[in-house]
C-alpha cells in the first residue's frame, strides 16, 4: 500500500501545512496540489475562480481587523487551497514594479499575507481532529537534540490537558525524559536566561512537565514565519515562466490598491518602518530637484524662504504629494517641519548663522552630485579615477569586478536594460584596459550580475567599505560619496535608509 500524501489524504495536508520545514519539497508540491485541485471541476480548470481567490486574499490582507478574525474564524477553510492563495498573492506582490529592486524584509504587504495567512491556519490547526496534530507540532517545538542513541522514541508530547496549578488554561504534558530546555518557560520569556529571579510557569508532576499552551502558542508562530518563507520559495520555483506571465497578467486586484495606496501617500502601508516624515522630504527633493539653480538646488544649504520658493513653484504629480505642498503654507510653517524631522538622515539644519539655514541630501550627507550620461562618467568620483590608473597596470581583483557591475546595476539608464546590454556597454569601457580579454570579461561581468543576496540585488560598495580604502583619498577630503553623488533610484536609498534604522525581522 502506497504511502498517504497531501493530495489524497486531509490529515496529511494539515500536517505538511503545519510543518512544512519538516519535510522536502516533493510533499509541499503535493500540499500545493491539493489547493490547485479545487480549482478543477470535471477535469477542467477554472482559471477565472483561481485568479478572483487570489485577489479576494490577497487584498483581505491589507485589511487589519480581517487578519485578526482569521485567527478566530477561517478565511480560507482548508490548508492546500490556503498556502496556493497565499503564497500566489505574496508572488503578485512581489511581482509588482514598485518592488523590482526591493528587499521583500522591507514590503509590509508581505508581512500583511503572511499574518493573514499564520492566523487562518492556526485557527484551521485548532478546529482539525482531535488535538493529535497540536501534539505532532509540540513534537517538533519541544524535541530535544538527538543523543549517542538517536532522537526519543516516543511522543514528546503525551497529551493535551487542564493543569489546575497553571489555572484554567491547558497545558502540554512532555515526560522529563523527553524534555528540552525549550520547555522551560519563564514569565517573562524576553529575559530567559538572563534573569534567574523570573518565575518560572513550566511545573513539574510524576516526572512529567506541564508547559502553558500560550507557550506553544507563541513558539508555534515563530516557525510558521520561517516556514511561510519555505512555502513561498516552493512555489516561485515552482512556476515556469508562462504561469507567471499569466499570472501577473491576470491579476489586478492586489496591483491597483498598491498603487491607490502610493497615489494617496499612505507609505506606511507598502513599506515597513516606514518614516512619516519621509513624504516631506521625498517632496522636497523633487521640488528642489526641478527647481532653477538661482533658486535653489539639492545638496546645498537654504534658508527656509528660498526652500518654500521652490516647494510653491512645484508642479506636484500625485494627490498625496498636493497634499504636503499644500500642508507647508509658508516658510515659517516649512521650518517647523524640517526642525520636526531634523532627525531623518536627509536633513541637516546649521543654526551658526544669524538666519537657520536647511540641507536636503541623502542619508544625511552634502555630497556634490554627479551627472552620470554614460558608465564612464563614474570615474569623476576620486576613488573610482584611482582604480582606473590601477587598472591600467593591473587586472582587476574580485570586489574592483563586483563593485563596478553593482554601481553600474543601480545606475537609472540600466534599470530597465537587459543583461546584454549592460554587458555589452561595460565590455566597451573594460577595453580600455590593456588585460581586456572579450569573452573572459562577458564572463566574469554576467558572473557578477547573477550573485544575489537571498534574490536581491546586493547595494553597491559605500564609502566607509574597507575594499575602497585602497583607492579612497579620504572622505574628509573628498567632496563626493559613493551613496550621496550618483543618482542611483529611490529604491536602493530606500534599501539604505531602512537597514539603517537597526535590525530588521527577516522575512
Amino acid at each position: 500500500m502506497s504511502p498517504s500524501t497531501p493530495t489524497d489524504d486531509e490529515d496529511m495536508a494539515y500536517r505538511v501545512a503545519a510543518l512544512p520545514l519538516e519535510y522536502g519539497e516533493t510533499r509541499v508540491n503535493q500540499l500545493f496540489t491539493s489547493g490547485y485541485n479545487r480549482y478543477v471541476v470535471d477535469g477542467e480548470d477554472q482559471p477565472e475562480d483561481l485568479v478572483n481567490d487570489i485577489e479576494r486574499f490577497g487584498t483581505a490582507a491589507f485589511k487589519e481587523q480581517v487578519r485578526a478574525d482569521a485567527a478566530e474564524e477561517p478565511f480560507v477553510d482548508e490548508p492546500g487551497t490556503l498556502a496556493v492563495l497565499a503564497t500566489l498573492s505574496a508572488i503578485c506582490v512581489k511581482e509588482h514594479p514598485k518592488f523590482e529592486h526591493a528587499s521583500p524584509r522591507n514590503i509590509q504587504v508581505l508581512y500583511d499575507i503572511r499574518e493573514l495567512y499564520i492566523n487562518n491556519l492556526a485557527s484551521l490547526i485548532r478546529a482539525h481532529g482531535d488535538g493529535s496534530l497540536q501534539q505532532d507540532i509540540a513534537d517538533v517545538l519541544y524535541s530535544k537534540e538527538p543523543g549517542e542513541d538517536g532522537p526519543h522514541p516516543g511522543r514528546v508530547c503525551t497529551g493535551i490537558t487542564e493543569m489546575p496549578e497553571l489555572g484554567d488554561g491547558l497545558s502540554l504534558e512532555i515526560p522529563m525524559a523527553a524534555a528540552s530546555r525549550k520547555c522551560l518557560v519563564r514569565e517573562d520569556e524576553a529575559s530567559a536566561g538572563s534573569n534567574d529571579g523570573e518565575e518560572i510557569l513550566t511545573r513539574v508532576k510524576d516526572n512529567k512537565l506541564y508547559v502553558p499552551v500560550g507557550d506553544f502558542d507563541s513558539k508555534y508562530r515563530d516557525y510558521a514565519e520561517r516556514a511561510f518563507k519555505k512555502l513561498l520559495r516552493v512555489q516561485e520555483d515552482g512556476l515556469s515562466d508562462d504561469q507567471l506571465t499569466w499570472l501577473t497578467t491576470n491579476e489586478s486586484a492586489i496591483t491597483e490598491r498598491i498603487e491607490r495606496f502610493l497615489e494617496t501617500g499612505h507609505h506606511e502601508r507598502i513599506w515597513r518602518n516606514w518614516d512619516r516624515g519621509e513624504r516631506t522630504i521625498r517632496v522636497l527633493r523633487q521640488a528642489l530637484g526641478d527647481a532653477p539653480d538661482d533658486v535653489a538646488q539639492k545638496g546645498e544649504f537654504h534658508t527656509a524662504k528660498e526652500l518654500y520658493r521652490a516647494v510653491a513653484a512645484y508642479d506636484a504629480e500625485d494627490d498625496w504629494e498636493s497634499s504636503v505642498t499644500d500642508w507647508i503654507s509658508s516658510p515659517s510653517s516649512l521650518a517647523k517641519t524640517l526642525a520636526d524631522h531634523e532627525s531623518h538622515s536627509a536633513v541637516t539644519i546649521d543654526r551658526d548663522g544669524r538666519v537657520n539655514t536647511y540641507r536636503i541630501g541623502r542619508a544625511g550627507t552634502g555630497a556634490e552630485q554627479i551627472e552620470v550620461r554614460e558608465i564612464k562618467d563614474l570615474f569623476e568620483l576620486p576613488c573610482m579615477a584611482n582604480m582606473e590608473k590601477r587598472l591600467h597596470e593591473k587586472k582587476p581583483v574580485r570586489k574592483d569586478l563586483y563593485n563596478f557591475a553593482r554601481m553600474v546595476m543601480w545606475l537609472p539608464q540600466y534599470q530597465d536594460s537587459s543583461l546584454d546590454e549592460i554587458v555589452t556597454d561595460l565590455k566597451d569601457v573594460f577595453s580600455r584596459w590593456p588585460w581586456y580579454d572579450e569573452q573572459e570579461t562577458e564572463y566574469q561581468v554576467r558572473y557578477e550580475f547573477s550573485n544575489t543576496i537571498d534574490g536581491d540585488t546586493p547595494l553597491p560598495m559605500n564609502c566607509d567599505n574597507d575594499d575602497l580604502q585602497r583607492y579612497c583619498i579620504g572622505q574628509d577630503q573628498c567632496p563626493y560619496s559613493i551613496w550621496g553623488s550618483l543618482p542611483f533610484p529611490d529604491e536602493m536609498y530606500e534599501q539604505v535608509e531602512e537597514g539603517s534604522a537597526g535590525p530588521t525581522e527577516q522575512f
